[in-house]
């Protein structure tokens, strides 16, 4: 009987991976031995699964709409989120979604129920959810989503005891709902992530989840609702955050998302003087404000949901002063480069849009200056023919006029009606794409409404001889 006795006690030692010590009962070697078996077995990640096991389980489940036994209903609903090679996940497919509900909620045993509700979770946390996946696929998540809202419910009802992360879930249900990290926001803008660091612990949420993402978003929210010196203070910490050059990795979606709250809340300030990063983060993020209005217009959004027009415009206005004072800087020769900046920085707010049109020469021109000015006008920069003789123009569009103003200050300001342009110039103009050939000689050939040269006189000055060529075709409130 001893030997017996000892096989056994061998045996298990060897299954548990435990001590002699804590198979005679010692209480010291079984407090170990309890916290490991609650470990492996009372965790939220569950026991883990080889991810073809999983693959070959959905293919399967795919095809039949049914599973063989409870081992590969939780296989399918650990892969219930993923996607496959094709670009196929299960969650996009209404008939075989509500079919795994239903299987995971049914299945006899309340522990198995609960099984399947955890592994079910895992797929909630591994969705990509700013990703591109598509509407089919977000639709299923959200349909997870209520689905696990709903079942956690039911679970806690019937539960006789409750797994520590089923109990963490329960206090952190807010990570079922439609603001999931909204709870944590302050505190990670305060610089304290201990409170979200134990949850994601405690419920083994992957490090790639949308669980992170989620929390930048909150960090982003919370400090909207700053004052504005506190305000001003940390946007350049979000900026970075945003960028993804604060530790966490940033989805181009999400940065957008971001990058938007941000442009709202600084429009919304009291003061909106310009800030270089955030001007720069908005081009690279949503786009040109008046090549991308449709962009904007969907993302950019005020507290009502409807477009911010006084964020767009504010972007609008810092861009366009930036990008005329910038080519007169880098471009123009001659003394009255800074008047003529300040002149036509004075109707920058009825420019619709502008170009920047540069000869060969100019164009392969590098350096930080140069490299930035580049980034900025994305969309508008023009690589001049030859044939027109010009090495920068600025191009300028008033409504129905077209105003040509060159970097050499011995040419003429020549303004044109942009009705008579010719219809593939215009639409080459229009194409928010930067063109690597633009015949600006073609378009300097269309009959000119006017043209004024850069010299003052005994009359006045050539401002003021602009003026008198440009108000009357402009708005009266000029």
């Amino acid at each position: 009987m001893k030997s017996a006795l000892d096989t056994l006690r061998a045996k298990l030692a060897e299954v548990l991976d435990v001590g002699r010590a804590a198979l005679r009962g010692e209480p010291g070697a079984m407090s170990e031995v309890l916290a490991e078996v609650r470990r492996r077995h009372d965790s939220a990640a569950g026991r883990p699964v080889a991810p073809e096991r999983i693959a070959r389980a959905v293919r399967a489940f795919r095809r039949q709409g049914a599973v063989s036994g409870f081992a590969q209903l939780r296989h399918v609903c650990l892969g219930a989120a993923a996607f496959d090679a094709g670009g196929q996940c299960l969650l996009a497919e209404t008939t075989l979604r509500e079919r795994l509900f239903d299987l995971a909620e049914t299945v006899p045993g309340v522990r198995r129920q609960l099984k399947c509700f955890q592994a079910l979770l895992r797929s909630y946390w591994s969705f990509p959810r700013y990703g591109d996946a598509g509407e089919a696929a977000d639709a299923g998540e959200e349909a997870l989503r209520l689905w696990l809202l709903r079942r956690r419910v039911e679970l806690d009802m019937l539960l006789p005891r409750k797994p520590r992360w089923f109990a963490l879930l329960g206090a952190h249900v807010n990570l079922l709902g439609d603001a999931p990290c909204e709870r944590y926001g302050e505190a990670l803008l305060r610089g304290d992530g201990s409170e979200l660091q134990a949850v994601i612990d405690g419920l083994a949420i992957p490090g790639d989840s949308w669980v992170k993402q989620e929390a930048v978003l909150a960090q982003a929210r919370a400090a909207t609702a700053l004052a504005d010196a506190d305000w001003a203070a940390v946007l350049p910490q979000l900026l970075d955050i945003a960028a993804g050059r604060a530790g966490v990795a940033i989805s181009p979606r999400l940065a957008q998302r971001c990058i938007a709250l941000f442009l709202v809340r600084h429009a919304h300030g009291a003061a909106v003087e310009r800030d270089d990063d955030l001007l720069d983060a908005a081009v690279a993020a949503i786009g040109n404000p008046w090549q991308h209005r449709a962009v904007w217009d969907a993302v950019v959004l005020d507290a009502d949901g409807k477009p911010c027009d006084l964020a767009r415009e504010m972007v609008n206005g810092w861009l366009k002063d930036w990008l005329i004072a910038e080519f007169f800087r880098l471009h123009a020769s001659g003394d009255d480069a800074a008047r003529r900046t300040a002149f036509w920085l004075r109707y920058e707010p009825f420019v619709a849009s502008l170009w920047i049109g540069l000869g060969a020469a100019e164009m392969n021109r590098s350096g930080g200056e140069r490299e930035r000015f580049a980034r900025r006008a994305s969309g508008c920069l023009l690589l001049l023919d030859a044939e027109a003789g010009e090495d920068a123009v600025l191009m300028l569009r008033f409504d129905d006029f077209l105003a040509i103003e060159s970097a050499a200050p011995e040419r003429d300001m020549r303004l044109y009606r942009w009705s008579r342009i010719d219809a593939r110039l215009a639409r080459r103009l229009g194409s928010a794409r930067d063109a690597k050939f633009f015949s600006l000689s073609s378009l300097l050939a269309t009959p000119q409404e006017a043209a004024a040269a850069h010299r003052d006189d005994a009359q006045g000055t050539w401002e003021d001889r602009f003026d008198e060529l440009l108000r009357p075709r402009l708005w009266r409130g000029l």
